[in-house]
C-alpha cells in the first residue's frame, strides 16, 4: 500500500507543482481547488490508480486520495 501513497503524492505533486506530504489538504495549497482534484484523479487513472467518482467531491487532501485509492486496490 506504500507504493499507493508514493504514487498519488508523486502525481499530486505534479500536478499542483508543489511538494505535499501525506497529510497535506486543500487548504495548505493555494492552487488546489475543485479543478486541480478533477486534474489530480484523471492523472491517478491514466496511471492505474482509481478513485471512485462518487468519493471524488469528498477528496480534501492527500490522506482521502490515499484512502480512496487503498478502498478500491484492496
Amino acid at each position: 500500500m506504500q507504493v499507493i501513497a508514493q504514487t498519488i503524492l508523486q502525481i499530486a505533486s505534479d500536478v499542483l507543482g508543489a511538494p505535499l506530504a501525506e497529510e497535506t489538504v486543500m487548504t495548505d495549497v493555494p492552487e488546489w481547488d475543485s479543478l486541480k482534484t478533477l486534474q489530480i484523479v484523471m492523472a491517478l487513472d491514466e496511471a492505474g490508480l482509481s478513485i471512485p467518482l462518487e468519493r471524488i467531491a469528498e477528496v480534501r487532501g492527500v490522506p482521502d486520495l490515499i484512502r480512496f485509492a487503498q478502498q478500491c486496490h484492496a
